[in-house]
């Protein structure tokens, strides 16, 4: 029987498509397979480019406060150099004034002989004793200095009297 059976068309035409569908069952299933795969790899890969774009965005935010205190900066060193310059000018006044006026009082003591001798009078003791400070070195010296035992005489009488 089975010599018979192998020799009609019919049974090769059914082994072939037998074959036929075997190999198309197992080509179904290597796609798929290899579909479920790549859809892994494609979701790996998505996730991957999210976290990409995240940390891009990050970079991106960080740089522009950096831009931003950059510029904050900047404008504070051109406020600053602004102000020493008008510092720098105004000290630069002060000096020629101030030498303006010493170079007057040496004229003025050269021509007025009663200017002369008043200036160069030593000052009374009670301004001397102003002008003199000991060496505080916090707020209980400063108040030892004040209440110190030469008080500073009434109004109307002078030092001595």
């Amino acid at each position: 029987m089975w010599p018979n059976l192998l020799r009609s068309p019919l049974t090769w035409l059914l082994l072939a498509l037998v074959v036929a569908l075997v190999v198309a069952l197992a080509g179904w299933g290597w796609s798929a397979t290899s579909a479920a795969t790549a859809q892994g790899q494609v979701s790996t890969l998505k996730t991957d480019l999210k976290a990409a774009n995240d940390k891009a965005t990050e970079a991106e935010r960080r740089e522009k406060t950096k831009d931003g205190a950059i510029d904050t900066l900047t404008g504070e060193l051109d406020a600053q150099a602004t102000a020493a310059a008008t510092l720098q000018r105004q000290l630069g006044d002060l000096t020629i004034t101030a030498a303006t006026r010493a170079d007057t009082i040496k004229r003025l003591k050269r021509e007025n002989a009663e200017l002369k001798e008043w200036a160069d009078r030593p000052l009374p003791d009670p301004v001397v004793r102003l002008l003199q400070r000991p060496a505080l070195t916090g707020a209980a010296d400063y108040q030892a200095h004040l209440s110190g035992a030469d008080p500073l005489p009434t109004a109307g009488r002078q030092p001595g009297q």
